[in-house]
């Protein structure tokens, strides 16, 4: 696969992954192949078709053509959507993710089949050409409107991929087909629900269900009439062989019985697979099956019930009223398909061992049997009569089997020689699509939701009347009404409900565009697009070596590489996972390429330098500065209204959130005081670092600034490999330590222990020099002086290894210094 490049567009990409993989096909395949010397001199030298390349290859588009037809005839152009980018799709839950909810389960009611899921998921991750989803939207429109139309059966099993082949390799079974007859009477029945004869209505069930079965499976359907006689044709054909009946108590009734003379789960056991398949008309040696069933029953009933003869009772079940056994002797071998008894019954008579010698040995006629094996099983006996009326039952069962399946194949045979197939699939596609349509419009009148006019040639990409999240229910939720004019520049404070707005506004624009209701009031009017992207948060990809932020530019690339002014796109904080400054420089750079290329949709962010950059005209006279409203209740008190206004949001009440959220008090109480000394300039950007030309910059001059920070007290100056005055142990102190041409600054209150941790970290750190000075208000005083040297240092040009605690000022210093 070639990766994207600079100035690419996607089908270069696309071509020259595929020609590249053809042409090593080609490669490989002349490498393969082995010829004689005589062969060679007729083939093609390999170095010879070397000379082609990539440049010998061209993209025909149809649209090229289509769209010259189009202007010749001044008729504007549709915009057809694009599939659906991967990021989009996992964004609006069409695709797995536990954090995300489902778009798919919001269509449809929980008593929905699962094909009907199936389907639009399909559907949504590739929208449908605009008149398509026309023809779906007034599908939808009238069963959603129509209170006196009736539906027939529309839950049929769908046809699917893997029946289709088992009816083109003959090997379809009767429920399969019995599945085809209940789709084609479903598809028969739809086709008469705009009228029959001179009774057709306005065709606003009808004509965009054909419309739909055309696009679905490429199959034309001409008109109702002719397609519903090839369905009524199709069934006639089935309808000839198989049986329709399912196998209920009715059909097992016909299987051989014979009271409690033959366990009947032996009977159903090699009788159900076949029986009541097909009709009997089509079978000739499932005739002989009762005859050896009888004479199996009369033989057991003979030499393991000890009947003297055969009678038959009113049910016409053999009569065991003067069996010589009271209850069943009989055992079944499911494994080897056998029936025998356990042991020799006691009433057996002795025969002799032939006919002629009288006086001869007597031998039994009971006799252990064999497994499907051969092996003798010992704990069984049978007779001769009962083991070869055993074997003609069995063969003769085997045989109706074998007649019921080739007679099932001829079937397969003749549906597709004779080309059946196509309406077979048409009858479950339209099944399909009525189906998920009924249960959409269903769902859609149970929440609320709604349909909206498709404006293809309007400027504005959309007015959204009281949209609401698509998971949500419409009482329980905000809507928010607006124009979508442009690109809005959306700020806006944590849980302030930003990124649920993105992602409802993606779906309900997605679902209108495919033709379907969403989760928005009447008098919305949206344009059609040719591309919807959402790019949310996300995770780092190992699996592709990819960063988080590694993984964002990238999905950030396909979609400048894949969106127009005709796309509606929608960002969520871009440049998170790098530095502020290059996370912001980045961010308005993307948004500044989004707003001159004409896109629609939103751009949400926390970095708010992204607000006051100076960009290019044509983007400014796109971007609108939107941010989610906050009430205040007067009393200092926040909360969120979830509503979408003009202006923009600079407080992102992170410290409310995480308060929300159980975050310890202390550490929100330190936030708070360290976010009064924060600004846009921050003590990294104000860092100067030395270099060759900087002027000299020494300890004393250090000293300098620790007194005048300080205000008052004496600089102990502490040589390499001294310790400190033991007066200034258990005091609080402020040290600065020069290690080669690089400052550092820290406070304790054992400034010999501390001292000794530093040299030990060895080379430069071993040799340091230290000056030292005691706080005599304490330990919270002394960490204030220490952010202040800290950043005076910094300020000064000072090197320093770390500005880490530069912030750490407290509200007290600043009354206090």
């Amino acid at each position: 696969v070639v990766v994207p490049a600079p100035g690419q567009t996607d089908i270069e990409r696309a071509k020259q992954t595929i020609v590249s993989a053809f042409l090593r096909l080609e490669d490989d395949s002349l490498e393969g192949d082995t010829y004689t010397d005589e062969d060679t001199s007729s083939l093609p030298k390999k170095r010879e078709r070397g000379k082609v390349s990539h440049n010998d290859f061209i993209v025909i588009t149809p649209s090229s053509t289509n769209e010259q037809k189009l202007s010749d005839a001044h008729i504007s152009r549709v915009t057809s959507s694009l599939p659906l980018h991967l990021e989009t799709s996992t964004q609006l839950g069409l695709m797995f993710d536990p954090a995300i909810p489902a778009l798919v389960s919001s269509l449809l009611p929980d008593s929905a089949p699962s094909s009907s899921r199936r389907f639009l998921r399909r559907w949504l991750l590739i929208p449908p050409p605009p008149d398509i989803a026309d023809a779906m939207s007034q599908l939808v429109s009238t069963l959603k409107d129509d209170d006196y139309r009736a539906l027939p059966s529309i839950n049929a099993a769908p046809i699917t991929g893997k029946v289709s082949s088992l009816i083109r390799a003959g090997q379809a079974c009767a429920p399969v087909f019995r599945e085809l007859l209940s789709s084609l009477n479903a598809g028969i029945q739809i086709l008469l629900l705009d009228g029959e004869g001179d009774q057709i209505t306005d065709g606003m069930v009808v004509a965009p269900l054909l419309k739909i079965l055309h696009y679905d499976t490429g199959i034309e359907a001409r008109d109702s009439l002719t397609l519903r006689n090839r369905f009524i044709e199709t069934k006639r054909i089935i309808e000839s062989v198989v049986n329709t009946n399912n196998v209920d108590d009715t059909e097992k009734e016909r299987i051989s019985h014979f009271g409690d003379v033959i366990p009947p789960a032996f009977l159903e056991r090699n009788e159900v697979i076949w029986r009541g398949r097909v009709k009997q008309v089509a079978l000739e040696c499932s005739h002989d099956v009762p005859l050896a069933a009888q004479r199996l029953a009369e033989t057991v009933a003979l030499d393991f019930w000890g009947v003297e003869s055969i009678k038959y009772n009113e049910n016409g079940e053999i009569d065991l009223t003067n069996a010589k056994e009271t209850k069943s002797p009989i055992v079944q071998d499911i494994f080897n398909n056998l029936i025998a008894i356990k042991s020799k019954p006691n009433w057996e008579s002795i025969q002799p061992q032939t006919e002629d010698d009288a006086g001869g040995d007597r031998k039994s006629r009971y006799f252990h049997p064999r497994d499907r094996n051969g092996k003798v099983l010992r704990t069984r006996y049978t007779t001769d009569r009962v083991q070869e009326a055993l074997s003609d039952y069995v063969e003769t069962c085997e045989r109706a089997q074998k007649e019921v399946e080739k007679v099932l194949t001829r079937l397969s045979w003749e549906l597709v020689d004779n080309g059946h197939l196509p309406s077979i699939m048409q009858s479950s596609h339209l099944n399909l699509i009525l189906s998920t349509a009924a249960h959409h419009a269903a769902s859609a009148n149970m929440k609320g939701w709604s349909t909206a006019v498709i404006e293809d040639d309007s400027t504005c990409a959309g007015h959204f009347e009281g949209v609401w999240p698509y998971w949500m229910d419409q009482s329980e939720s905000i809507p928010n009404s607006f124009d979508l004019n442009g690109l809005f520049l959306l700020t806006a404070p944590n849980m302030s409900g930003k990124s649920t707005l993105m992602r409802t506004t993606a779906a309900a624009a997605l679902l209108i565009n495919c033709g379907l209701c969403a989760p928005l009031k009447v008098g919305s009017r949206i344009r059609r697009f040719d591309s919807i992207f959402v790019r949310g948060a996300s995770a780092d990809v190992p699996t592709e070596d990819k960063s988080a932020f590694g993984a964002e530019m990238g999905d950030v690339a396909a979609l400048l590489r894949s969106c127009g002014d005709r796309s509606l796109v929608f960002v969520d904080e871009i440049g998170r996972g790098t530095s502020p400054k290059d996370g912001t420089c980045l961010a308005a750079a993307i948004l500044e390429r989004m707003a001159v290329s004409g896109m629609s949709g939103m751009f949400a962010t926390h970095l708010h330098g992204i607000l006051n950059i100076p960009y290019d005209p044509l983007a400014q006279a796109r971007l609108r500065k939107k941010r989610m409203a906050i009430q205040d209740d007067g009393h200092g008190h926040l909360s969120w209204t979830y509503k979408l206004e003009d202006g923009v949001c600079t407080n992102s009440l992170a410290l409310l959130t995480a308060a929300k959220f159980g975050l310890d008090p202390s550490i929100l109480q330190r936030a708070e005081e360290l976010s009064e000394y924060w600004n846009t300039d921050t003590i990294e950007e104000n860092r100067l670092h030395l270099d060759e030309n900087s002027p000299d910059v020494s300890m004393n001059a250090a000293i300098e600034i620790l007194l005048s920070v300080v205000g008052k007290g004496v600089c102990v100056p502490i040589p390499p490999s001294y310790m400190p005055p033991p007066s200034l142990e258990g005091s609080s102190c402020v040290y600065i330590l020069q290690i080669g041409k690089k400052f550092y600054v820290g406070e304790t209150d054992s400034l010999s222990q501390r001292l000794s941790q530093h040299r030990s970290k060895g080379k430069d750190w071993s040799s340091l020099s230290a000056v030292a000075i005691q706080i005599e208000e304490g330990k919270s005083h002394a960490r204030n002086i220490e952010s202040l040297v800290i950043r005076s240092l910094a300020k000064d040009g000072f090197d320093m290894l770390s500005v880490t605690d530069g912030t750490s000022i407290r509200a007290s210093s600043r009354h206090g210094t």
